[in-house]
């Protein structure tokens, strides 16, 4: 992977100088939205009008790119009704299915901004939530990732073990990464909403499932800051089924193991010690009425890491899904 070092300090400059002048001067700064849906075409178009919509107080929204290759329901005529109506919205579709990673290679070949941005087609963006995101890249040049908090969308049901899992999982992804930041730590970066400074990498090697991961330990070892922004925050669906939250948890344990592996990085929410000291307990006690439910989700989540052990010590690295 090539990297470019003046270019990186070429956009440092420029966010700098930009965050010291005057408004006219920080609408200069660009910042590209990237979103790969494949077939999400029944949240697409209010995802894209919402993102329109947001106030972009010291940056300029240069473009928003959206790759829906190989998707088979309306979701490209969605994105093109919204690229008539806004130039800034642009579609790419290779007519091909090749996995996340790809589609997010294929972003990145076809942008140049300051700042990108990826986020989860299927989300619901909260008002400020982008503005939130990209002010600590204006206020700090050292800042090289910033990661959102993602939440559930639905309330919580009575007695729904899904609901419970994703509304636990997302509170404790939400308490590690404040205790790390509070620490001086970098945070495990949420791949459904997050922003990196474009000089950081030029694109993601093929069977990376964790994209979010590889960013920070690419931003890490350049020398610049990881930050979680609690407040900038969108909200998701998560897997309702045994096979799907199983899918969904082995794939993203797959993905750690393949970091952990290939570039001897640990994803800082898997250490014990920060899960220890970081809320796990508190979580547990907070839902302690709830046992069964808990008692589940820790068998839904040893057979998650059962499965991605296996399947990534036969190589079957989950990088399609």
């Amino acid at each position: 992977m090539l990297f470019c070092p003046f270019m990186g300090l070429e956009i440092n400059q420029k966010l700098k100088q930009q965050a010291s002048d005057g408004a006219c001067n920080e609408k200069r700064v660009t910042v590209s939205v990237g979103i790969p849906a494949y077939n999400e075409g029944r949240t697409i178009s209010q995802l894209l009008n919402t993102i329109l919509k947001q106030p972009t107080d010291g940056f300029v929204l240069k473009e928003v790119v959206v790759n829906a290759s190989g998707s088979n329901d309306d979701t490209e005529a969605k994105v093109e009704a919204v690229t008539r109506a806004d130039s800034r919205v642009k579609l790419i579709s290779t007519g091909m299915r090749s996995g996340k990673t790809a589609a997010l290679n294929d972003i990145l070949h076809c942008i140049k901004s300051d700042l990108v941005l990826f986020l989860d087609a299927d989300v619901v963006l909260e008002k400020n939530s982008i503005l939130s995101l990209i002010t600590p890249f204006l206020q700090d040049e050292k800042v090289g990732v910033c990661s959102g908090n993602t939440m559930p969308v639905e309330a919580l049901k009575q007695g729904d073990i899904f609901e419970f899992a994703s509304l636990f999982i997302r509170e404790l992804h939400h308490e590690l990464c404040s205790y790390l930041m509070s620490r001086g730590l970098a945070p495990k970066v949420n791949g459904t909403f997050f922003a990196f400074r474009g000089g950081i990498l030029n694109s993601f090697p093929r069977l990376v499932v964790s994209d979010d991961e590889y960013v920070s330990w690419q931003a890490q070892k350049k020398g610049y800051r990881i930050v979680y922004v609690p407040h900038a925050s969108v909200s998701t669906r998560d897997p309702h089924s045994f096979r799907g939250f199983i899918r969904w948890q082995s794939r993203i344990m797959a993905g750690q193991f393949y970091m952990k592996r290939h570039f001897d990085y640990d994803v800082p929410t898997m250490r014990l010690s920060v899960a220890v000291r970081g809320g796990l307990f508190r979580l547990l006690s907070k839902h302690r009425r709830k046992a069964l439910s808990l008692l589940t989700l820790s068998l839904l989540g040893a057979v998650s890491f059962v499965l991605a052990y296996v399947k990534f010590v036969r190589g079957d690295v989950p990088n399609v899904y």
